[in-house]
């Protein structure tokens, strides 16, 4: 998860200095898709008193992820935002289009996740609602559609390379290259490559200045729980 999170906000560094063309565009962490699907049980439990605020306001305000802070808002400034998840002990991931009000979804074993995917259609469509002013064009709360994108060969065979190609399928979206490009006769190099991003980062001097100029975020939504 950390390694994940780890390239998330490379992801987000590299669109922010413009080392990568895409702009628009935002990373989630894995704590925050852990915030979605604890929320959205939230939502079930009784949807009409059910409000937006909070954590989930943050995210969608720029705000949060804290690492990579780039308070740019839903739907107004960004165009797109992409989401590592974890279902059970497999990792997949999604794109999030604020444009199409869809969600596409990447698994490199070809699976289903209607039950695991349902809480980000459900709930990021009231989170842009909500953060967006009475002055702002008018919103309506409707779940988003889910696709899921046809992967090309029969992937992951050793069972535990979903997470190197949830994060490749992320970068291959973004950049607008093949999917086929990353299959299980090259994945090794695949996560050869992310280790040597995330050490890469670790001594790049731009890098290493911004996050010195990191503050943790001002807002704690939950009550603080004493680990014994």
């Amino acid at each position: 998860m950390q390694e994940i999170d780890g390239m998330m906000w490379l992801f987000t560094e590299r669109t922010s200095l413009r080392r990568w063309f895409p702009n628009k565009v935002a990373f989630m962490t894995c704590l925050f898709s852990n915030q979605i699907t604890n929320s959205y049980n939230e939502y079930k439990k009784d949807k009409k008193k059910f409000k937006v605020g909070g954590l989930l306001q943050q995210y969608g305000i720029g705000e949060l992820p804290a690492h990579g802070r780039t308070r740019l808002m839903w739907d107004l400034d960004v165009n797109r935002m992409y989401v590592p998840l974890n279902v059970g002990k497999h990792w997949i991931s999604m794109c999030v289009n604020f444009v199409t009000r869809s969600i596409e979804v990447f698994d490199c074993e070809g699976l289903r996740h209607p039950g695991a995917v349902e809480p980000f259609a459900v709930l990021v469509p009231r989170i842009v609602k909500a953060i967006q002013s009475s002055k702002s064009r008018q919103c309506q709360v409707k779940q988003y559609t889910v696709s899921y994108v046809s992967m090309p060969f029969l992937l992951n065979k050793s069972s535990s390379d979903c997470g190197e190609y949830g994060l490749k399928h992320i970068e291959c979206h973004l950049l607008g290259l093949d999917f086929s490009m990353v299959n299980d006769n090259n994945i090794r190099e695949a996560r050869q490559k992310i280790a040597y991003d995330l050490w890469e980062a670790a001594i790049d001097p731009v890098l290493i200045e911004r996050m010195a100029k990191f503050t943790p975020p001002k807002t704690i939504s939950s009550a603080l729980v004493e680990l014994e």
